[in-house]
């Protein structure tokens, strides 16, 4: 399968670590479940491990990692940061810039955003969004979160004229399915009916686990799929 490459800045971004030349040399991943799927992601440049030979599959991502890989998986642009209109972040940080356009395109759930508020400021073509609240965006991910954020860029990819339409919405059997946050639902049936996500071997969606690297490499791939 042939994935469609990424721009320098967000290849450099993916997953922060240490680039390799060969997935072959990734020790860790001998027999993982996402063990293919890794390898594929790191042939083509899109994934690089934490050191030449360690990909480190279960290790956590936090939110600012897997916004900006999912926004370079759609190809959905970043926004300029704008100096106090973008919650907690202060414009120094790498993600400031990916922050701020899925702000502005409304891909970030209001419910994980503390104390958040928006207000528009100026009129017609100088109007503009002022956000207020706290992203907290170097906590770890929740795979609700992820599934939701997941659902959300593919969603807003699809007004590409080459992308498959959205599928039908399928029913969801986790046996955890009411521990999935009201808020999140709907994303996360959305991500499942479009197979963007999955559940665990034992049948549950595990909602307020912390994702793994794996498992955001996982969504990753599949958005790659579906919009190449």
């Amino acid at each position: 399968m042939k994935l469609k490459k990424l721009t320098a800045a967000v290849i450099l971004i993916l997953f922060v670590t240490v680039p390799i030349a060969d997935a072959a040399g990734f020790t860790d991943i001998k027999g993982h479940w996402g063990e293919e799927i890794i390898n594929i992601l790191a042939n083509e440049g899109v994934v690089s491990g934490v050191s030449d030979t360690e990909f480190n599959p279960d290790g956590t991502v936090t939110r600012a990692e897997f916004l900006r890989m999912a926004l370079g998986a759609a190809n959905i642009g970043e926004t300029s940061y704008r100096k106090g209109e973008c919650l907690d972040v202060n414009g120094d940080e790498w993600f400031a810039p990916c922050v701020q356009g899925a702000l502005d395109k409304g891909l970030i759930p209001e419910a994980m955003i503390r104390e958040y508020s928006v207000r528009i400021v100026g009129e017609g073509n100088e109007s503009k969004a002022v956000y207020s609240g706290y992203l907290d965006a170097e906590l770890p991910i929740k795979r609700e979160e992820m599934a939701y954020i997941a659902h959300s860029v593919f969603q807003y990819s699809l007004e590409g004229e080459s992308a498959e339409a959205l599928k039908p919405l399928e029913d969801m059997y986790f046996t955890d399915l009411s521990s999935i946050s009201l808020w999140a639902l709907d994303g996360v049936r959305h991500a499942f009916s479009n197979g963007l996500v999955a559940g665990m071997e034992d049948d549950s969606f595990r909602p307020k686990d912390t994702a793994t690297r794996a498992q955001a490499a996982t969504i990753i791939y599949q958005i790659l799929g579906k919009l190449k």
